[in-house]
C-alpha cells in the first residue's frame, strides 16, 4: 500500500486555530505504518508515562478498527510529541482495556520536533492486531474504518478527518469513522 494522506476539518473550535495536520496512512510486511506531521512550534508536551492523558497535551490520535466486518472494537491511539502514548482497545468511550505496556514498545514510536513542526512515526503490527482481534488475517483490497485527531495543547482545538455529528467534542464515536480500503 503506498502512503494515503488525510487532512483534518474542525468542529467544535471557538478560536481560529486550526493547524494543518498531515496523517500518512501506509504499510510494510509487519504492519500499518503511520507517519503524522503537525506544524505546531514548542508543542505542549508534559505527560511522560504511556496510558496517561496525552490528550491534554497537544496531541494525534487514530482510531481504528482494522476488522469492521468481524469485531465491533476499535484500538485508539494517541500521542504527544515525546512519544507518550496513551492505547487501548474498547467498544466505545466507556468499554476499553488499556493494551500491555509490551504492546505499547512493539509499535517503535519515534517522534522529532524541530523549529515549526513536529513529527511521529509508529507501526502497529500485524501480530499486535491479531493479538486482540482473533481471527484476524490481513488481506490487501480489504476495508478498515478509522477517524484521525488532533486535540489538546493550550489552545483547545478539536480535528478530525470525518465529521462527528455531536454536538459537544467526543472523539469515541465508531459509528462517525470513515472507511479505507486497503490496497
Amino acid at each position: 500500500m503506498t502512503n494515503k494522506e488525510f487532512t483534518l476539518i474542525y468542529q467544535w473550535n471557538d478560536n481560529d486555530y486550526r493547524p494543518d495536520v498531515r496523517f500518512y496512512l501506509g504499510m510494510n510486511e509487519t504492519g500499518f505504518t503511520m507517519h503524522i506531521t503537525i506544524p505546531e512550534a514548542d508543542p505542549m508536551r508534559e505527560k511522560t508515562k504511556h496510558f496517561s492523558s496525552v490528550c491534554v497535551d497537544s496531541c494525534v490520535e487514530w482510531f481504528v478498527n482494522f476488522a469492521p466486518e468481524i469485531c465491533d472494537r476499535y484500538f485508539n491511539f494517541e500521542v504527544n510529541a515525546l512519544g507518550t502514548m496513551n492505547v487501548s482497545f474498547r467498544k466505545d468511550r466507556y468499554d476499553s482495556k488499556f493494551l500491555e505496556l509490551e504492546d505499547v514498545e512493539s509499535l517503535n514510536i519515534q517522534t522529532e520536533i524541530f523549529d515549526d513542526h513536529w513529527t511521529v512515526d509508529y507501526t502497529v503490527p500485524f501480530t499486535l492486531i491479531e493479538k486482540y482481534i482473533p481471527g484476524y488475517e490481513f488481506k490487501e483490497g480489504m476495508t478498515i474504518k478509522a477517524n484521525f485527531y488532533k486535540c489538546g495543547g493550550e489552545i483547545r482545538h478539536h480535528g478530525m478527518w470525518q465529521p462527528v455529528k455531536v454536538e459537544k467534542p467526543d472523539f469515541h464515536r465508531p459509528e462517525y469513522f470513515g472507511e479505507i480500503v486497503v490496497e
